[in-house]
């Protein structure tokens, strides 16, 4: 079965490896110090590490144990993704929570050498908080409450009507380099009992709505809102994918 090693194991399995492939395949980790100068590591275990997560140096193994190829390995820390949805009382139609937040780390698609932070339609995630037990000890909430903290810092909502998960509970964002999974949660929220955003972790939330199915779709189908905000965070459509799936009395006729 493959897997993945150490760069110090694939060394030991195959003492040769980096040393025999062109210089732009293999995995170079660049330190740059505070006089500019470039540090170029090749072929060394590495790490970075924060509280949201730690990105490594790995390398993948074949059904024989021999290293085919190294990359970075991204762990994100514990979270949940979240649909928050809802009934219209008045007229029993479902709608869905889309948060626009700013994500300056993405590129501008058409535009590469552009500086402008791009806007991004999104279901509400966030990372699990560590919370001080009995003992005094520092443990991860329990994913339930962090998807409704998350669906109140992020849309509002201060009535939950109920949660559930899908039966395989959990999604990987992208397994070519995420090691890590996120807790998928669907809450129902009484949409008459939405208030304001709160200020959550510094984080650039321009706007909260629930959407109408329908008119959800739209702007999938057209890739951006009429506030220019994209709708092509794949982690978001992965999970209204999987909400659809489980609730397909809900997709439109």
């Amino acid at each position: 079965m493959s897997g993945t090693v150490s760069p110090k194991e694939a060394k030991k399995i195959n003492p040769d490896f980096f040393k025999n492939r062109p210089a732009d395949v293999n995995w170079t980790l660049h330190v740059i110090d505070d006089q500019g100068k470039h540090h170029k590591f090749v072929g060394v275990d590495w790490e970075a590490r924060s509280r949201f997560g730690r990105v490594t140096s790995e390398v993948v193994v074949g059904a024989d144990g021999q290293p085919q190829f190294d990359r970075p390995a991204y762990h994100e820390a514990p979270n949940v993704n979240v649909i928050a949805w809802g009934r219209d009382v008045r007229t029993g139609e479902v709608k869905i929570a889309i948060i626009t937040e700013e994500r300056p780390h993405a590129d501008h698609p058409e535009k590469l050498d552009s500086s402008v932070s791009l806007k991004f339609a999104q279901i509400p995630m966030g990372f699990m908080d560590k919370i001080i037990g009995q003992e005094g000890m520092a443990k991860l909430e329990i994913g339930e409450t962090a998807a409704i903290r998350e669906i109140g810092e992020e849309t509002g909502a201060s009535v939950i009507r109920g949660w559930t998960q899908p039966a395989y509970p959990w999604h990987n964002p992208s397994p070519s380099f995420v090691a890590t999974w996120s807790d998928l949660y669907f809450v129902e929220v009484d949409l008459d009992r939405i208030g304001e955003i709160k200020e959550s972790h510094g984080e650039q939330i321009f706007k909260a709505e629930y959407l109408p199915i329908k008119e959800l779709l739209a702007r999938i189908r057209e890739g951006q809102g009429t506030d220019g905000a994209i709708f092509r965070a794949c982690t978001s459509l992965s999970l209204l994918m999987i909400f659809f799936a489980c609730y397909p009395e809900f997709w439109p006729s």
